[in-house]
């Protein structure tokens, strides 16, 4: 951080001694003549390594090292807890003034010792803290880079995908992962994979950069690491030029849903013909979400499909009219987020758009928690933010005459269907070929409640906006019941968020990661 930042914050924090002691540091560490006497041991940002301890190797303090020093000060500030038996100075020894040699005197070695103590137990106080809750890096055996993970219902499975082409599932055992199938499933690198499930069997949905959409069951009765046990039973192309780019999956009870979405921003939505097969699937709803101004071939995209994963929608927006089986779908598309519903005679409609990132986001998550009274939605974006948005649906002062809730609340009608110059469909090929092509379900106009039962009103509302990340945050997810977020991003942290009693989300931990993990 720059210094005269670090200044600004030290006055505006004029009571904190903390902040006064780090603003002082900061200002005689950029000064030429100290940092020329300095041995790599004695910074702070070296003594935090265990492997960086060595003494008697000059070296100056680079921009990197001075940034390094800002992100741990806090931390080793805080593991000298003010009950330490020997209280020692670690400030006014390094405020001494340089020689006229540019020789810096008065470091005391017992200054240095007490520093590198504490920084030392911060790191191994880290390195606990991730062994107790679990998080052990281990080998996953990809020839290229791990591009998308994903975890079975119940947390005892995974499987990952990688720019190798190949899927390997594993299976959890006592606190290791066991190895138990390893195949090539596309001919080009692996973009995002699924589990489906737990009712219709295991199943694994995957997407590739060869165009393909390919559904895998597991077969029980093959044996293990025989690169047969988990069979193809779907394989669905394209229907543009562009590749799919994410999926997902939604169940109710024995009845499923698959979203898919391309680089160019088709977003289509699939149901089994027979909801006890998986085998042939039929076009429920198909719409471009970018409407007349489709990225350009060269153009970074963001594009992203999560369903909402509980059996019931939210109970107020239940109470204002929204069928009981609707699906909800969150589409991220670019810099803004689409949600769309399904009605009763299960036509998609959209109910929001969520705004705000300067950049593309680059995930997205739905939390559970239906009986909150409203949704939460978190956005993880390039900008190097993480977004939190409340979808609500408002009370009505009128009621319909079926008796149900409606709003006066305006909402965002969904664009126009597919615009000129957009290539045509191809025709499904493989052994999707079966599927029964109908026509876009998801509305073009605006909507009138009482003449489409299942319909609702919402708001939605940007409540949050998180940049504790140094750098674009590439994930996101909440956990399974809607209180806590994670994320990680470039630089190499995982963050814990939880809500506070002021409503707002602050950070609750941070782990950091070796970046080669």
């Amino acid at each position: 951080m720059d210094p005269n930042t670090q200044l600004e914050r030290g006055r505006s924090h004029p009571q904190d001694p903390i902040q006064l002691s780090l603003d002082a540091v900061t200002r005689r560490l950029v000064r030429p003549g100290f940092l020329h006497n300095l041995t790599p041991s004695r910074l702070p940002s070296q003594a935090a390594s265990d492997s960086s301890l060595s003494p008697g190797v000059e070296a100056p303090l680079s921009s990197e090292a001075r940034d390094s020093h800002h992100r741990h000060s806090h931390l080793n500030l805080a593991v000298s807890s003010s009950d330490e038996p020997d209280q020692v100075d670690l400030v006014s020894p390094l405020l001494t003034e340089p020689c006229a040699d540019g020789k810096a005197q008065g470091v005391d070695q017992r200054v240095v010792e007490h520093l590198e103590s504490h920084f030392v137990g911060a790191r191994r106080a880290y390195a606990n803290m991730t062994s107790e809750r679990n998080f052990q890096p281990f080998s996953h055996g990809h020839q290229d880079l791990v591009l998308a993970v994903d975890f079975n219902y119940f947390g005892t499975r995974m499987v990952t995908a990688s720019s190798d082409h190949r899927l390997k599932v594993w299976d959890k055992k006592d606190d290791s992962w066991t190895l138990v199938e390893n195949w090539k499933a596309h001919d080009a690198e692996i973009v995002d994979v699924k589990w489906n499930g737990p009712f219709m069997g295991e199943v694994i949905g995957s997407v590739g950069e060869d165009g393909r959409c390919k559904l895998w069951q597991e077969d029980v009765t093959e044996v293990p690491m025989s690169s047969s046990r988990f069979k193809l039973i779907t394989n669905l192309a394209s229907q543009t030029n562009a590749p799919f780019m994410s999926l997902d999956f939604k169940n109710i009870m024995q009845e499923t849903w698959l979203a898919l979405i391309t680089r160019d921003g088709l977003l289509t939505i699939f149901e089994p013909s027979d909801q006890s097969s998986l085998n042939e699937w039929s076009l429920l709803a198909e719409h471009w979400v970018c409407g007349d101004n489709p990225p350009e071939r060269q153009e970074e995209v963001g594009f992203k499909v999560v369903f909402h994963k509980e059996k019931l929608p939210c109970y107020t927006a239940i109470m204002a009219g929204l069928d009981r089986k609707s699906l909800s779908l969150a589409v991220a598309a670019m810099r803004d987020v689409i949600i769309f519903r399904s009605d009763k005679a299960k036509v998609f409609y959209r109910v929001a758009r969520l705004k705000g990132a300067r950049q593309i986001i680059r995930d997205l998550a739905w939390a559970n928690g239906a009986m909150r009274g409203y949704d939460i939605l978190a956005t993880a974006s390039k900008d190097g933010a993480i977004r939190i948005y409340e979808l609500s649906t408002p009370r009505s002062d009128k009621s319909s005459t079926t008796g149900t809730s409606s709003t006066s609340t305006a909402t965002d009608p969904v664009s126009s269907p597919q615009p000129p110059g957009r290539p045509r469909r191809n025709a499904p090929s493989g052994i999707g070929a079966g599927l029964a092509g109908t026509a876009s379900r998801i509305t073009d106009q605006s909507y009138d409640i009482e003449q489409h039962p299942g319909r609702i009103r919402q708001v939605a509302k940007l409540v949050d906006e998180l940049t504790n990340h140094h750098g674009a945050v590439w994930r996101v997810t909440f956990s399974q019941m809607g209180d806590l977020l994670v994320s990680t991003g470039d630089d190499a942290s995982i963050r814990t968020w939880k809500k506070a009693v002021n409503g707002h989300w602050a950070e609750y931990s941070e782990i950091e990661t070796a970046r080669d993990h």
